[in-house]
């Protein structure tokens, strides 16, 4: 207690809190500046870790694949009758299909969707289990990029066929097709969670096939593992994917590496790795749905498995041994995945960084919002005044009907989006400080109570999100952090014209919509015009993904309380009946 004393009176004599205080802008943009270089350093040596198999039992590749040439002809057998099936309809495709299924004991039903189609699911029930359960393959009729998935289909139907043959199951077996990878694949992972009669059990994990195209061949194989809402599955997961490639000899890619990057293991390569797997992340939903998403919210380990290429050494047979030696290691599970890491970025199919390491970056960055808070607070001639006075309780009003505003217009735009409209909207409120510039609308005071709740309410927010999904609040983070540099124009704030255009900008820059756009555009080629807010809204009506509400409820909201605060306001006088007031 008397170290305390001895140092609190250092901190006095020397006046050193009111240097602090001053220094809060600054010290508010070192934090900003620290989030993205812990980021930076992740890709040097000695920052990140090889991957590796924390469940023993999982043991990829240890027992000898036997899905080889012998099934070839099977294989081809199939596909030759599924390709002429690309212009019949659902019904067709599904009566032919669960035909082959129910030859070798397959018990098989229809999950019907007037909205996203007929889905076809068999369940072959496990000889060794108790029926409790299951191990899902997913094959979309039609993959993410709209092709028909005619090599995915034949291995489904080959590989279900093949696995009835083995014995050594412990866990059910759950064959589905279904129209797309996207809205159809998550309401029947939903209807079975819900209201399906015919279940296998609670499902353990998924693999999802992709491989369009008629040939035998391919160049490499691609993983997807990002799920909805920050949700990733269970590294160990990844890693017999990877694994069980490798063993095979193909060389795997993530995150759209392409095939002549792929060997590479240099600072740069991982580092855009690394950026890329936070964007994906960040816009998993939004961005193309490979099948694996679908099954986020379950605690279900899922991963995409993708064959790129048509002139390769590996053929149709070497894709399947990837999926059997996958699920031969988690039917020697005896219990959920648990050991491995459920929070993770990949810097190489090889290489990852666990939470610890990437955590602190967006903690950075929300103290920095904090920061800001408190310099809006303490950093203008009203700092004397009660925390409670009427225009802090103006502030949080103020805050209030941003937060109902935004909900309403979010939800209102999930059922009838224009986004052109939302967009000239939020720029002509970006405009309004420049165009409506000597006109006090407000006292000083309030515009900067306004920012102080709004700059704390983004810390509590991007504190709040960055356990459940890191790569939505590092992007909203640094997105946004601009409008914590729009200052508050009086009537004798010094180059007041270039402050307005100052702070127009500022708010251009840091608009949840406009910012997002921009970033779409520019950082991913999937994206053009302003269809990153129509796929925004068609994931949170058909996928659940959260994005659009906490771009609109989480990020719109305290940027309009910023907006509000860039105004011309009226200088509150220290001798005005309303001081004294507050006072």
């Amino acid at each position: 207690m008397g170290l305390f004393e001895r140092v609190q009176r250092q901190v006095i004599a020397r006046g050193l809190i009111p240097k602090v205080i001053s220094l809060l802008p600054l010290i508010s943009t070192l934090c900003i500046v620290l989030g993205i270089v812990i980021i930076g350093i992740l890709p040097f040596e000695g920052q990140y870790r090889n991957t590796y198999i924390s469940e023993n039992a999982l043991m990829p590749s240890q027992a000898y694949s036997y899905f080889r040439e012998s099934e070839w002809n099977i294989v081809r057998g199939y596909r030759s009758q599924i390709v002429e099936l690309r212009n019949a309809s659902a019904v067709e495709r599904n009566a032919i299909m669960s035909e082959w299924l129910q030859q070798f004991g397959t018990k098989t039903d229809i999950y019907q969707n007037h909205e996203t189609g007929d889905t076809l699911y068999g369940v072959f029930h496990a000889p060794r289990g108790d029926g409790t359960e299951s191990m899902v393959l997913a094959i979309p009729w039609f993959n993410a990029d709209g092709e028909f998935n005619v090599n995915g289909a034949a291995l489904g139907v080959a590989l279900a066929r093949y696995f009835s043959r083995w014995p050594v199951w412990s866990k059910n077996i759950i064959v589905v097709f279904t129209e797309n990878p996207k809205a159809a694949l998550r309401s029947w992972v939903e209807a079975y969670h819900t209201s399906l009669d015919l279940t296998g059990g609670s499902i353990e994990a998924a693999i999802v096939l992709d491989f369009a195209g008629e040939g035998d061949l391919f160049d490499y194989m691609e993983i997807y593992y990002d799920g909805l809402n920050g949700e990733l599955p269970n590294l160990d997961m990844v890693n017999i994917g990877v694994f069980t490639a490798e063993h095979e000899g193909m060389k795997v890619s993530l995150h759209g590496t392409p095939f002549d990057k792929i060997k590479e293991d240099t600072l740069f390569s991982r580092l855009k790795i690394l950026m890329s797997s936070i964007k994906n992340s960040a816009l998993s939903g939004v961005k193309k749905t490979y099948g694996n998403e679908a099954f986020s919210g379950w605690r279900i380990q899922s991963v995409t498995l993708r064959a790129r290429g048509q002139n390769g050494p590996f053929d149709v047979t070497s894709f399947g041994r990837v999926p059997e030696a996958m699920f031969r290691s988690i039917n020697n599970l005896l219990e959920k995945f648990h050991q491995s890491f459920f929070f993770y970025l990949m810097l190489a199919p090889r290489h990852f960084v666990s939470i610890s390491s990437y955590l602190p970056s967006t903690v950075a960055i929300s103290i920095g919002f904090a920061l800001a808070s408190l310099n809006s607070y303490f950093n203008n001639p009203y700092y004397t005044l009660p925390f409670f006075s009427l225009y802090t309780l103006l502030s949080i009003l103020f805050w209030f009907v941003s937060l109902v505003v935004t909900f309403i217009v979010s939800n209102i735009f999930i059922y009838s989006p224009f986004p052109t409209i939302l967009l000239a909207v939020n720029i002509i409120i970006c405009l309004y400080p420049a165009i409506l510039k000597g006109n006090a609308f407000m006292k000083d005071l309030l515009s900067y109570r306004l920012r102080s709740t709004a700059f704390l309410f983004m810390s509590l927010l991007l504190t709040s999100l960055l356990m459940v999904n890191f790569p939505l609040a590092f992007g909203m983070g640094l997105l946004s952090f601009p409008m914590t540099q729009v200052k508050t124009i009086t009537s004798d704030t010094p180059t007041i014209s270039r402050t307005r255009v100052k702070n127009s900008v500022l708010l251009l820059v840091s608009n949840p919509f406009i910012a997002t756009w921009l970033f779409s555009l520019l950082c991913d080629n999937e994206f053009s015009g302003l269809d990153v807010f129509e796929r925004l809204v068609s994931a949170s009506r058909e996928l659940g993904c959260w994005t659009w509400l906490v771009l609109c409820v989480g990020w719109w909201t305290p940027w309009l309380l910023v907006a509000i605060s860039a105004l011309d306001t009226v200088k509150l006088s220290n001798d005005s009946e309303d001081f004294k007031k507050q006072q």
